[in-house]
């Protein structure tokens, strides 16, 4: 039988549920709070939480009715654990231990982080009279693939390579040491006054500016590793504008080219942290060979940041792969999904009434 996965991810700002079998999506179902955190200029922990409280149990509703699958059907709940927004993990976790609990199913822990790094592996159901007529060979946890592979995570609050030996055996080579790439566009949107959530204007304001007309620094050239550094590009920009304002205030020009000029420097330390590493792996004949670069994370539905990674790792020979919708690549549970058939079979449990919210959980740890 299909082994059918309720997924729930409540990590930050949206309320998802979905419902997986495999790496099949069945259903999605995402419910924004942008609307309600606009007037904060960004999220409020406690509203945040209430709404995850009144919205989780019509969302995971909607999400099995999509999916033609009722809850007697389900072969186990997967839910974010963590990392993310505490109180917003909390209501995720409380709702999907008491949910499995009253099913006697198995509850699967699963890393947001890890989320991302699979959701490349994710499928969309073919027709929508599929569900039923689902193949055992869609049950298969792992897709054909060849590894190691890299992953890249690039969102709001992440900004992370990865090594993927295996699905479920990660080694995490680089990260940002301070701001993620997604939140240092989404402050600089704001210092140009483009509102909440800013990141998504830039990339419209970008496409048509310079990305040459205003030059920012290149942080962390100097270290011998793969970290990455995004609050030094913030202050650049800050500066820049504080000294063209004390001008006059900015002209629509000057804010599309500056939207271009900030996007490129972000996405140049990303490609050229990228590089190095790159660079040293094929220089030492005892790693193995990559199978590809992977991208997930909500700043890789930008296609700017694609066609840079792209032109970085064809110089390798290697493909990128991103996910098969934009939709996977912003916070939802059909990734959470395809993780938690991954581990499936290591949570056999069926109570796991002991998990609890991990905010800073790092993926490959436990």
């Amino acid at each position: 039988m299909p082994n059918f996965i309720l997924a729930i991810d409540t990590s930050c700002d949206d309320t998802s549920a979905a419902v997986t079998v495999g790496n099949t999506v069945l259903s999605n179902v995402v419910a924004s709070q942008v609307e309600l955190h606009k007037e904060f200029g960004g999220v409020f922990p406690t509203v945040a939480k209430q709404a995850h409280k009144e919205r989780i149990a019509p969302v995971v509703q909607l999400a099995l009715k999509r999916a033609g699958i009722s809850p007697s059907e389900l072969s186990a709940v997967a839910v974010t654990q963590g990392p993310g927004l505490a109180p917003a993990l909390e209501v995720g976790v409380e709702f999907a231990k008491t949910y499995a609990a009253d099913l006697k199913l198995p509850l699967i822990p699963v890393n947001h982080i890890e989320g991302h790094i699979l959701s490349v592996l994710a499928k969309p159901r073919t027709s929508s009279s599929a569900t039923r007529a689902v193949s055992k060979k869609t049950t298969t946890a792992v897709p054909e693939m060849s590894y190691p592979c890299l992953s890249l995570v690039i969102s709001g609050g992440h900004t992370e390579f990865v090594v993927v030996h295996q699905p479920g055996h990660y080694e995490r080579i680089g990260w940002t040491v301070d701001d993620a790439a997604g939140e240092a566009l989404d402050k600089f949107g704001r210092m140009v006054d483009l509102g909440y959530p800013a990141g998504p204007l830039v990339e419209q304001f970008a496409k048509l500016g310079n990305p040459r007309a205003f030059a920012f620094p290149l942080p962390m050239t100097t270290t011998d590793n793969f970290l990455m550094s995004f609050s030094g590009l913030k202050t650049s920009a800050r500066r820049k504008i504080e000294e063209l304002t004390a001008v006059q205030p900015l002209t629509k020009q000057q804010i599309i080219d500056l939207c271009a000029s900030f996007q490129y420097a972000v996405f140049h330390a990303i490609t050229y942290k990228l590089n190095k590493y790159l660079l040293k792996r094929y220089a030492d004949p005892s790693q193995p060979p990559l199978f590809g670069v992977w991208l997930g994370g909500g700043v890789a539905a930008n296609s700017t940041l694609r066609k840079m990674l792209r032109k970085t790792v064809q110089t390798y020979n290697l493909d990128l792969h991103v996910p098969y919708s934009k939709k996977l690549c912003s916070d939802n549970a059909a990734m959470i999904g395809v993780v938690g058939a991954v581990h499936l079979n290591e949570n056999t449990d069926t109570s796991r009434s002991t998990i609890e919210r991990k905010p800073n959980w790092e993926v490959g740890t436990l």
